[in-house]
């Protein structure tokens, strides 16, 4: 005997609850009932909706009449039953005039029924995927809509959301947004600043359409009932609350996928971590289940997480569209370099997206480095480090207009701003300066093959677009009103051994001057030239890359330079650019001849020292600069940066050169 088929959903889920939450959070805020009307707004589309449908309970409409429940999960439901189909019209309609007409229309309940034959446990999971795939098409609702059309069409009153609390309270959660505030933030308790938090799961789709057994397909679905609801919220938030009794939580809503909540500003940290904690949780659940899938894949589910800043005034539908917004740019984030056969959270804050792994070389954007990267930020204002100022003004110079559209300009803004001034004292801040443009730099990396580059520059613009989002995240965070309390004071991880001196010579100095000498020495200027030779043979005159063999007869790589001091460059680009009137500047302060340099350099060679400066070829320069447009005040800024640059690499090997033998390569965190 075929057995008639009964599928329910609610819709407009989002609609209700960001109503919900606008009423109570922004009519009510000081009410201690607004907590109760956000708990009993999730209840109403999870326990409720089941014990009014009669899967629970005895006085919902089909209690006592359920043969067989397929699927219970938030909002939605399948069944068996053997009620005759005008009795199952009759119901249903019921369920729809019911919501429809107590939520004002902000509810609406999806249905359908069949008759089938269920003979097996593989036709009940067939099952259960034709009515949620039939559940997301044009023709249930069309249908819905034309049975129902009279109720629908009836003007509705607004009327305040009916409140279903089954006595249970939840003394973990803060009564409303005011509640947040503590006195450990650095606003004032009217009017301070929160971190809302969106959390959606990923993947689900795809781990159901790898099960091929009934009873796994159900468990999975009340697992995931289980874990995403307010009592998981708030057992995690009790555990938190535990281990810092100062953690505060305010529940918007958790229901279906979703999990909207808002903490104090400086503890998102605890806020994704809890997220994760969920997350973990029904994964280890899932996995406990043991289930084998074609190619034997690890069955998971990840998560997007987006996060916005905004005050406890703020009214909820601009910062709800905000962190949507944040939550959208995590769920669309390319992740083809991810480990994708284990669960992965992307956390999108500020329109950048993290990904929670930890691959130093390959991903400088993993939340662990983020972290780890505001630890060097509060160190180096610790250290008397000027970090607001340095980024703002780092900003300032690569977004004005001139500067961004051109290449060379935009990448020297970059360098210049970047040659450190503080690692010669050997002390923390100077470290923390070094560690600071090494963490920024990142963002601008390509890999090729096994080696990185700097790029700024590329097709669509993401990489600068990328690093010029993420000097503003910091910015934001070197803000002391956001600054994650607790959180970031062990700096134990900041380490500057052997390994570090190695990796900071390359990032902050060698991958630079490479820059400059391949870019904005050659590549970037050769429209500047009728033949690629005249820009080879400019570059020449200023900057070679060579190599000498040092006294253990091994090749070291080194840039030989016309040694041009700062101040010189400066007063070059003061009087204007004009080859004849710079070239005779330049004679005055370089004294070699081709003759002193040829024999200098040979006695250099002979005793396995690095080949000395560069003369300066007035003939051959007059010639270039006359017969290409390469001479001009951009050229100049390379060749200055390039200098600086240069000097203080050498300097920087002298002072943290790499000995080992003496401390067993560790060095400590940067004395005073």
């Amino acid at each position: 005997m075929a057995d008639r088929i009964v599928t329910l959903s609610i819709d407009k889920v989002q609609t209700f609850l960001f109503d919900t939450i606008h009423e109570h959070t922004q009519k009510s805020q000081m009410n201690s009932g607004t907590l109760n009307s956000i708990i009993s707004s999730s209840r109403i589309i999870s326990e409720n909706f089941f014990r009014k449908v009669g899967l629970s309970g005895a006085e919902g409409i089909f209690s006592g009449k359920v043969k067989e429940i397929l699927l219970q999960c938030s909002g939605v439901c399948i069944f068996t039953t053997e009620l005759e189909d005008e009795e199952i019209k009759e119901c249903l309609k019921e369920l729809f005039t019911y919501y429809y007409k107590e939520y004002s229309g902000k509810l609406l309940i999806k249905y359908l029924s069949f008759e089938y034959k269920l003979s097996s446990d593989r036709d009940k999971l067939q099952m259960i995927k034709k009515c949620k795939k039939l559940l997301k098409g044009k023709g249930c609702l069309n249908e819905v809509i034309r049975e129902n059309c009279q109720i629908i069409f009836e003007p509705q009153t607004s009327a305040d959301i009916s409140i279903w609390i089954e006595g249970k309270e939840y003394p973990m959660f803060e009564e409303n947004i005011n509640k947040l505030y503590s006195e450990s933030l650095l606003d004032n308790e009217r009017y301070f600043r929160i971190a809302v938090i969106k959390a959606d799961l990923d993947g689900m789709g795809q781990l159901f359409e790898r099960i091929s057994d009934f009873k796994h397909y159900r468990t999975i679905s009340e697992i995931l009932s289980r874990y995403i609801c307010l009592d998981s919220l708030a057992d995690k938030t009790e555990k938190f609350k535990k281990n810092d009794g100062s953690f505060k939580l305010y529940p918007l809503y958790i229901a279906g996928d979703d999990i909207l909540f808002a903490v104090p500003a400086p503890y998102i940290m605890d806020g994704v971590n809890l997220c994760k904690a969920i997350l973990r949780e029904i994964n280890e659940k899932i996995d406990e289940l043991g289930i084998e899938t074609a190619g034997n894949e690890k069955l998971f589910i990840s998560m997007s997480i987006g996060i916005d800043f905004t005050f406890n005034r703020e009214p909820i539908r601009y910062y709800y569209e905000r962190v949507q917004r944040q939550l959208d740019f995590a769920k669309t984030a390319d992740f083809t370099d991810m480990d994708q056969l284990q669960p992965y959270i992307r956390i999108c804050l500020n329109e950048y997206v993290f990904f929670d792994s930890i691959d130093k070389e390959a991903k400088p954007q993993s939340w662990s480095h983020f972290i780890h990267d505001l630890k060097i930020l509060k160190s180096a204002e610790s250290e008397g480090f000027k970090v607001h100022h340095f980024l703002y003004g780092l900003l300032n110079k690569i977004t004005d207009s001139e500067v961004r559209k051109n290449r060379v300009k935009y990448s020297n803004a970059v360098f210049y701003h970047f040659i450190p001034s503080y690692f010669e004292s050997k002390t923390k801040l100077g470290i923390c300066e070094l560690l600071l443009i090494d963490m920024l730099l990142k963002q601008t990396l390509e890999k090729e093959g096994r080696s990185q580059f700097i790029r700024f520059y590329d097709k669509d613009g993401k990489v600068k677009e990328k690093f010029e989002k993420y000097i503003r995240l910091l910015l934001l965070f070197s803000d002391e009103r956001y600054q994650m309390t607790d959180h970031l004071s062990d700096t134990k991880g900041i380490t500057f051994d052997d390994n570090e001196i190695k990796r900071i010579r390359t990032s902050v100095f060698n991958r630079g001057l490479r820059y400059l000498y391949q870019e904005n020495l050659l590549k970037a200027v050769s429209d500047k030239a009728d033949d690629f030779r005249k820009v080879k043979n400019m570059r020449k005159l200023f900057v070679v890359d060579t190599k000498y063999k040092n006294s253990k007869g091994r090749d070291v790589q080194v840039y030989q330079t016309l040694r041009l001091s700062k101040s010189l460059l400066h007063r070059m680009k003061s009087v204007g650019v004009n080859p004849k009137v710079n070239a005779e500047m330049i004679m005055l302060n370089i004294g070699e001849t081709r003759e002193k340099y040829e024999q200098l350099a040979d006695e250099r060679r002979i005793g396995c020292k690095p080949p000395p400066s560069l003369y300066f070829d007035e003939k051959s320069f007059l010639k270039l600069a006359y017969s290409t447009k390469l001479w001009n005040e951009d050229y100049i800024d390379t060749l200055l940066i390039f200098n600086v640059l240069n000097e203080r690499l050498i300097k920087y090997k002298t002072l943290y050169s790499v000995k080992g033998k003496n401390n067993g390569g560790k060095r400590a965190y940067g004395k005073n």
